[in-house]
């Protein structure tokens, strides 16, 4: 029950975040539209600094490390992978093109950068297992969001783009953060630590920020009476964590080793996370159902609120 509770009040603590963002909003302060240049600060600002803060101070490079992060690297990709065909059968009963490929993009993609990281910083630290686990597993999801993703809301493999795909901003401070770490840059220019983190410490309240600017447009009633909305929560929070958590757990007792306790919780935390804040932006994109997204992903992360703290204390029961 005390993990149920730490997480639960961690996770309360997030959303009451968001409330700043819905007032102003709300007031007449701000409009929702603005949302996407602050969603470019936390971006191209925020997460690249919290992932290089965490990457040049809290690291410590090794060859079982290597093999740590290779094995999460391929388990990303292949459940990712699995989801995605998964998702085919399981929304088949949606003809709506458009809703059909928002549905299994929200039910697949996780918002596990600006809330899985954030959130398990706040629990386990960044000098903690858990946060390279996460690293690698945003890197594999925004990867195949450029992918996978943005052929699931356009359905037209032309919008496929591997430049967008590789020279994320998640992954090239990935990379700038190894490179600092085997130079020791913060023995000799401890600055860069300090500057790193500064801009690392705007990621939570502004991603929360974000989604409270977006939920004081939305209709509370319309995120409470859609069975879509409800299905894909199920598949999102519930079913699709699920099955990677299991077969971790089976591996951790079959194998042990690199399957430790900070990979299960890892991954549960990068893929129980409610669907990725992004999709509205891709639907705008890609011409995909931009009014199921915004429902989607606001009515999944409301739910969350519920579902991590309860399936965080079962999983800690195995743990």
């Amino acid at each position: 029950m005390d993990a149920f509770l730490i997480m639960l009040r961690n996770v309360i603590l997030f959303a009451a975040l968001a409330v700043p963002g819905y007032l102003l909003v709300r007031c007449g302060i701000l409009k929702q539209e603005q949302s996407g240049v602050i969603s470019k600060i936390l971006m191209y600002v925020g997460m690249p600094f919290l992932i290089l803060s965490g990457t040049v101070n809290n690291l410590t490079l090794g060859g079982e490390l290597l093999v740590q992060l290779l094995i999460v690297l391929a388990l990303g990709v292949a459940y990712t992978l699995a989801m995605f065909f998964a998702s085919l059968p399981l929304c088949a009963s949606e003809k709506e093109h458009k809703t059909n490929g928002m549905m299994r993009f929200c039910a697949v993609f996780s918002n596990n950068g600006f809330l899985g990281i954030p959130l398990a910083v706040a629990v386990f630290g960044k000098s903690s297992g858990v946060f390279v686990v996460l690293v690698i597993l945003n890197i594999v999801t925004n990867v195949m969001m450029y992918t996978l993703g943005a052929y699931l809301i356009s359905g037209d493999k032309s919008s496929i783009s591997l430049k967008k795909a590789f020279l994320n901003p998640i992954l090239i401070a990935f990379l700038v953060g190894i490179v600092l770490n085997l130079l020791n840059v913060k023995q000799y220019v401890p600055e860069i630590s300090t500057y790193s983190d500064h801009f690392s410490g705007i990621v939570t309240p502004i991603s929360m920020t974000i989604l409270g600017m977006k939920l004081a447009t939305v209709r509370l009633s319309t995120l409470f009476t859609s069975c879509k909305g409800y299905y894909v929560s199920a598949l999102k929070l519930i079913l699709f964590p699920a099955v990677i958590v299991g077969v971790l757990l089976a591996c951790r007792t079959l194998v042990g080793g690199v399957f430790n306790s900070d990979m299960v919780l890892g991954f549960f935390i990068a893929f129980a996370m409610p669907t990725a804040g992004l999709a509205s932006t891709f639907a705008d994109n890609y011409g995909g159902d931009v009014e199921n997204a915004v429902v989607f992903t606001l009515g999944t992360t409301l739910l969350s609120i519920l579902t991590i703290p309860t399936l965080f204390w079962l999983l800690s029961c195995f743990l």
